[in-house]
């Protein structure tokens, strides 16, 4: 027969720095992968004008101690020649065969998003975003436990 036993004496300073919430390294890492994914779409939208590429832009717009939120974006604002908010949409969902037709054209492809259901290219972003997470919660592991002399 198997025992098991657990030692729940310093859980209550796991569940505070959990309740504590996120640090500056998190937010950190967090911002790591935005950039990353950022410099992937970046990578994967043709250049005939510029004009895309020249109005895509990334944002944190939430960073709280239990939250964090950012956006990458395409079709703002661009000094280039073709409306980009039109030329944006175009592309992504465009079906053009100069450029590969669907779904070859989606520069967020290698972010994990095709809105054709097709193949995606590299990591997802989603999947890129578990480090960062899970480094946050595994961190646990350090926390000083006064009872066992650690602390």
């Amino acid at each position: 027969m198997a025992k098991y036993e657990w030692d729940t004496s310093c859980a209550d300073l796991e569940l505070r720095r959990l309740g504590d919430g996120f640090e500056q390294r998190d937010f950190i890492n967090f911002a790591r992968v935005l950039a990353m994914g950022y410099v992937r779409a970046q990578a994967d939208v043709h250049i005939e004008t510029g004009s895309l590429r020249a109005s895509m832009d990334m944002d944190v717009t939430t960073s709280t101690s239990d939250r964090w939120e950012g956006h990458i974006s395409a079709g703002g604002t661009s000094s280039g020649e073709k409306n980009p908010v039109r030329y944006a949409a175009s592309e992504f969902f465009g079906t053009y065969p100069k450029h590969g037709g669907a779904p070859n054209h989606s520069y967020f492809r290698r972010l994990g998003w095709n809105p054709f259901g097709g193949a995606v290219i590299g990591v997802p972003i989603e999947d890129d975003m578990l480090g960062p997470v899970t480094s946050f919660f595994s961190r646990g592991r350090n926390t000083p436990h006064p009872e066992a002399g650690q602390g």
